[in-house]
């Protein structure tokens, strides 16, 4: 199914954000080269500024958008498929996640100048 392919697609671009969140500052300590890559840290920090200015402006996440779309069409869903997707959205208010995606940018930042990138681009 092609939303399924798209539901995984935006879990897993979401979990390569979230997993940031932590294993940039782990990773410092443990002197893992790959978290200083500046590439892989402006990636994740634009990750992170397109959805909190999504969530700010009050627009669905593209992805978000195409899914749903493409399950209007669609009658049945996979079994993975639905389980991802109970993990993944969940219903709360819109504030909510605007209040978070804030908190997770004042992270990324923190992050950034607290154990900052190194190299080029």
């Amino acid at each position: 199914m092609l939303s399924d392919i798209v539901l995984f697609i935006h879990f897993f671009l979401v979990l390569l954000v979230v997993s940031g969140f932590i294993l940039f500052p782990v990773g410092y300590w443990v002197d893992w080269r790959w978290v200083r890559l500046r590439w892989i840290r402006l990636l994740h920090i634009g990750f992170m500024g397109f959805v909190t200015l999504e969530a700010l402006v009050g627009i669905s996440c593209p992805l978000t958008i195409i899914e749903n779309q493409i399950r209007g069409r669609e009658t049945s869903e996979s079994f993975v498929g639905y389980w991802v997707r109970q993990i993944f959205y969940w219903d709360l208010p819109a504030d909510f996640f605007m209040v978070m995606y804030l908190l997770c940018l004042v992270w990324t930042c923190y992050v950034w100048k607290k154990f900052p990138p190194r190299g080029s681009i």
